[in-house]
Order: structure tokens, then sequence, then C-alpha cells
């Protein structure tokens, strides 16, 4: 699945997803030493970032999932803001986070430059209540499937 369907099924047409730029992207790559993962990259920058609606947690938790909702795919220059924040707070420095759930836990990449460049990047979500980090996907795409996934069910 993808970016696209993730799009069509969890976010409403009166809130589109936000225009990324490559110019931007590459700001907050920068600013923060590393390259984003490649699928993830031209997920945001083809479609933009997804605004999902309620709709989302609603069938999580009439299907009593235990994945994380995402409620917020975080602007590049967010990215940046809050990585550097939620490392003084606990978030481990090698990862970046580029969305949360609706309670604030943040879904990670890795900063490993090796896994970075592969399409085989895990997604890690860190519980800034707990304070701990599990992975939770193998890749950005497995990870968006599981939301995708949740429609047929």
């Amino acid at each position: 699945m993808s970016m696209e369907r993730f799009i069509e099924l969890w976010t409403s047409s009166d809130f589109p997803p936000e225009t990324v730029s490559e110019k931007d992207v590459a700001s907050a790559e920068e600013q923060l030493g590393t390259s984003f993962p490649a699928p993830y990259r031209s997920a945001i920058i083809n479609h933009g970032l997804p605004n999902p609606t309620i709709a989302l947690l609603d069938k999580i938790v009439d299907l009593e999932s235990d994945i994380s909702d995402v409620s917020n795919f975080l602007t590049p220059s967010d990215i940046v803001e809050t990585t550097f924040d939620w490392h003084e707070l606990g978030l481990p420095a090698e990862l970046v986070a580029f969305a949360t759930d609706c309670s604030g836990n943040l879904f990670c990449f890795s900063e490993s430059t090796n896994v970075l460049e592969s399409n085989e990047n895990p997604i890690l979500f860190f519980d800034h209540d707990f304070g701990t980090t599990e992975t939770i996907a193998a890749s950005f795409s497995e990870w968006l499937d599981a939301y995708c996934k949740l429609a047929a069910q």
C-alpha cells in the first residue's frame, strides 16, 4: 500500500495533505545532519503530509488494535524542533521524530546512515511516559500498510 492509500482512507478532502518542498526537506536534513529514509522522503514530497481524521483512532479503538494511532505528521521544520527538544527530554540521540500519536508519543527513524539509505528502515515508537523505544515496523511502507489494512477489518 502507499501514502496515497493512507490519505484516501484516513484523511478528509476538507483538510488535504500539506505540501512539502524538496528545499524544506533538504533544510531539515542539513540541520539534523542526516538524511531521511528514501521511501519517506518520496512519499511526503509527492503526496504531502496527511492530516488524519478521528476516523483512524476510532477504527483502532473499535478493533481493539494494539497499534498506536498516528495523529500528526510533522513538517520538516517541526521534525527538527521536535527532535532536538525531545533529545533533551529523553529521546535517544540517534532517533529523529517524524510523527506523533494522539498522546504526543513519537514515531521515529534512526539516524544510522546505513539504515536511512536503505528501503528497510525500521520505524521506532518512543513512549514519552515510560521513556521506552520499540521497533514497530520494518519499514515506512510496512508502517503505512498497517494503518491501511485496518480499513478492511
